[in-house]
């Protein structure tokens, strides 16, 4: 396989050429694989690029991309993808720092998981064997492992215990190649998140290998000040882009809730009884929530055509008139045996409200709009 190791630098001239020379010795333990390195430069003013130069004089594998604009790490790294990809026709492309943080003796375990077939190779910090420096300040810890577990719980991937990390290893054919890099959601330090979301959700085969995160040997850390907002930015807008149905017809539901309970409590206090309350204001509730839905919250496949509309909405009033009826007799049956009161009434009705919010959402994107898409 052909190896491409994406390097991006700025002001690494102590760094990058003890690198490259500790890498050409470990790429001879894999004598199989025809390993790569690619310097993405930011147009360092130390003399970064200078360096690399002088190595690729007696270095063929040695190759230097210079930045146009210097926009950020995840930007230098889906430069240097399209590189690899396109230029060097790389089958595996490996992500790492030039500051010794990522300790070079591991980028032969890592490529190691690809042969043994695995698509996605996390050099991970948070597994177990991993480890992050003691010396990193409790502040910088905090919220290194709590963003990894805010990672975790919101973008719902559980066999992944380290989201930030930079160290990996991809495969390109099926997976790489497939990602959308020019809509990436990052160009600093949150890229990492989007991109293995994205991996996931293309079905890679994801391995973690432990790796001993190390403290820079020397040079200036080139952590952006706005990390931690940018990353709470790209899991939160993940999360939507996953499910902005759903978090639609949440809002949908909202008003839906208002017209229905206000409606409810003033024919209930009016000329109707508590129970037929429920189904008249369930009944209006419900002509206002179809078109919100139809015209937003599923608006990319909605129902076109009067024909269509018209049989559309007649499902709609049939699967939606269940959670309803289920509502109205719970209320009936609550009313009637606790009593007819503010407390009983409306706690059962927001009973069945919740019940209906769950059965509507199934019903209407597996089946109404599904059915309907165009």
């Amino acid at each position: 396989m052909k190896i491409v190791i994406v390097i991006p630098t700025y002001n690494e001239a102590d760094n990058i050429g003890r690198l490259a020379d500790v890498l050409q010795q470990e790429f001879l333990k894999r004598s199989q694989h025809d390993f790569h390195i690619l310097v993405v430069e930011g147009n360092s003013p130390d003399g970064t690029a200078e360096v690399v130069r002088e190595k690729m004089k007696n270095n063929p594998n040695i190759h230097l991309l210079m930045e146009k604009v210097k926009a950020g790490l995840g930007a230098a790294y889906v430069y240097g993808f399209k590189e690899a990809m396109n230029e060097l026709k790389a089958d595996v492309i490996v992500e790492m720092d030039a500051d010794f943080q990522h300790d070079p003796k591991d980028v032969v375990r890592i490529v190691d998981e690809i042969d043994n077939g695995y698509d996605y190779v996390i050099g991970s910090r948070f597994t177990k064997g991993g480890s992050i420096p003691d010396e990193w300040a409790f502040k910088r810890k905090f919220f290194s492992v709590g963003g990894n577990i805010f990672s975790k719980i919101v973008l719902g991937i559980f066999d992944v215990n380290d989201f930030t990390s930079g160290f990996k290893a991809s495969r390109v054919k099926g997976f790489v190649d497939k990602l959308p890099l020019e809509a990436i959601l990052s160009q600093g330090f949150a890229y990492k998140i989007d991109l293995l979301f994205k991996m996931h959700r293309l079905g890679a085969k994801i391995k973690e290998v432990p790796i001993k995160f190390g403290l820079r040997d020397r040079g200036d850390s080139k952590m952006e000040k706005n990390n931690l907002r940018d990353s709470l930015r790209v899991v939160v807008t993940l999360r939507y882009n996953e499910n902005k149905n759903f978090v639609r017809f949440l809002v949908v539901g909202g008003i839906g809730f208002i017209v229905d309970a206000g409606l409810f409590n003033i024919f209930r206090i009016s000329v109707l009884s508590s129970r037929d309350s429920a189904v008249a204001s369930g009944f209006v509730a419900m002509i206002v929530t179809f078109l919100l839905n139809n015209y937003w919250s599923f608006g990319e496949r909605k129902i076109d055509g009067v024909q269509k509309k018209v049989l559309g909405f007649i499902l709609y009033i049939v699967s939606s008139f269940i959670p309803i009826a289920v509502r109205s007799r719970l209320v009936g049956f609550s009313v009637s045996t606790f009593g007819d009161t503010a407390l009983v009434s409306n706690t059962a009705f927001l009973i069945g409200i919740i019940f209906g919010l769950i059965w509507n959402f199934t019903v209407y994107s597996k089946i109404i709009w599904k059915v309907n898409k165009r």
